[in-house]
């Protein structure tokens, strides 16, 4: 399945993006190391290019936290969504408590990098999405029950409940997500677990 993005693409328009976990430092045939980015921006930049990313790699807190590459981080994410919102900090605590993480870290994320992917990430228009669910629908005879947050909404929402939940994610993007990502007033964001890839092609 290493060119499983290309198929989608093909099949439901956009840029898919694969995302693969790593215990350990894979070989480089390809993939740029980065620094200074936040993840959702790292996402959307390997577009143009194979990105390999770490701890390191990353400035955002919020992935930070969820990727489990920082515990500690709670009180900061706490403190910058609170600045960019209205919701009170009890509200903004239990939030971010129903967040699932990382507990045992990846030391490495490759972005669209050679080989099969853990996931696929995709920027959406709403009838892109609505075609991607009418094949979940008509494949699976069910309804696509997803839950969505405005916080750690990319890393958190869609990576990090992708991967650990191996299941569908939507999210419409956080502040920072929505700026950094670039990401349209007609755009949402879809995480696709490796499961699942041949409900949407074959």
């Amino acid at each position: 399945m290493d060119n499983i993005n290309w198929k989608f693409t093909k099949k439901y328009g956009k840029h898919w993006i694969k995302i693969k976990f790593h215990k350990n430092e894979p070989e480089l045939k390809e993939g740029k190391r980065i620094e200074g980015i936040r993840f959702c921006e790292a996402i959307k930049k390997s577009v143009e290019y194979p990105l390999l990313i770490d701890k390191g790699s990353i400035s955002c807190k919020g992935a930070q936290y969820v990727l489990g590459w920082d515990s500690q981080a709670q009180e900061e994410i706490l403190s910058n969504c609170k600045e960019k919102t209205s919701v009170g900090t009890k509200k903004l605590r239990s939030i971010l408590s129903d967040q699932i993480i990382f507990e045992e870290p990846f030391e490495y994320i490759g972005l669209n990098m050679e080989g099969t992917p853990d996931l696929l990430v995709s920027f959406c228009s709403p009838e892109e999405v609505h075609n991607l669910i009418k094949t979940y629908n008509g494949v699976k005879g069910a309804s696509l029950n997803t839950s969505f947050s405005g916080m750690l909404s990319i890393c958190g929402g869609i990576v990090a409940n992708t991967f650990l939940k191996n299941e569908i994610s939507l999210s419409f993007g956080c502040d920072d997500s929505r700026k950094y990502a670039r990401m349209g007033r007609d755009t949402l964001v879809v995480g696709i677990p490796n499961r699942l890839f041949e409900v949407f092609v074959k």
